[in-house]
């Protein structure tokens, strides 16, 4: 073996390694392309989820904001009710200091109408008006209190109704809780899945890194095979050669051969000689009959 011929099997064997790296290489880009293309859609659905779970949060405190709107207007009621209530509390406190015990004012009535009753008439004459007209302050005294019964059921009916509205207030802040709470576990949910999808993201960047470098890395593998290949061509453009070169040779070398056995012929034919077929065929034959010549002698 020459030692072009040598060089030209090291130099055609780095080139297949550096084919079979490429080939390699392409698999590995497109292992680490759908690696990230997986990671990106994987980011995109969590995203997606993480919206949903914010849209549906905003949403929840948006009705939120919209019931509280409603307390405004019931802490101002429910003032002017206690307001209300603290007032008449006051009046009917006023009313029963500045009368007497309503008991004793019962009992002395029953004592008076028990005595007039009882009493023999000659005995309670000249007491008997002085006991009416106390019977009849005590009377009236009571009837005040029958007023004061009547201003008692207005307390309690603007107590009840005091009581009402802070029902629907303790209704709401309940109500409001349960949303407040439901919108924290979506806030929750929400931070969760874009916690997940940026963890995704920067595990899609990761592979995408990887496939870029890998690109690189073949670039790099192309311009070794690019510089050896022109290498390779011109070796085996020049061994070509050198066959065509040999072959010119053989070819001159078998014409020269022929030469000579024609010019024997012909001296032959000159002289008067016998000749024979293969020299007739080389004075008067074509070239592919030469060649058979050659091949026969």
């Amino acid at each position: 073996m020459s030692g072009e011929e040598k060089t030209l099997d090291e130099l055609e064997a780095q080139a297949a390694e550096l084919r079979d790296k490429r080939n390699q290489l392409f698999e590995q880009i497109r292992k680490h392309r759908e690696e990230r293309d997986r990671l990106n859609e994987s980011t995109n659905k969590l995203r997606d989820e993480a919206k949903k779970h914010r849209d549906e949060r905003d949403r929840i405190n948006a009705r939120v904001q919209e019931i509280k709107s409603r307390l405004g207007p019931l802490f101002e009621e429910l003032d002017e009710k206690k307001e209300k209530l603290s007032k008449t509390e006051r009046q009917l406190e006023d009313e029963y200091r500045s009368r007497p015990d309503k008991g004793r004012v019962a009992r002395d009535l029953n004592r008076i109408e028990w005595e007039v009753m009882t009493t023999p008439t000659r005995e309670i004459l000249g007491r008997e008006d002085e006991l009416v007209e106390r019977a009849s302050r005590l009377r009236h005294t009571l009837d005040e209190y029958r007023k004061l019964e009547k201003q008692e059921d207005k307390r309690i009916d603007i107590l009840a109704d005091k009581k009402a509205t802070e029902i629907e207030i303790r209704a709401i802040r309940d109500e409001m809780g349960k949303l407040s709470e439901e919108s924290q576990g979506h806030h929750e949910k929400m931070i969760m899945f874009y916690d997940q999808a940026d963890a995704e993201k920067k595990k899609a960047d990761e592979a995408h890194g990887r496939y870029v470098e890998k690109i690189r890395e073949v670039e790099g593998v192309k311009e070794e095979i690019n510089a050896l290949m022109p290498k390779i061509m011109a070796l085996r453009d020049g061994m070509r050669l050198a066959d065509v070169r040999v072959a010119e040779r053989r070819s001159m070398s078998v014409r020269q051969r022929m030469e000579a056995m024609r010019q024997e012929a012909l001296k032959k034919l000159e002289s008067g000689g016998k000749l024979t077929f293969e020299d007739m065929r080389l004075i008067y034959g074509d070239e592919d009959d030469e060649s058979e010549v050659l091949d026969g002698s």
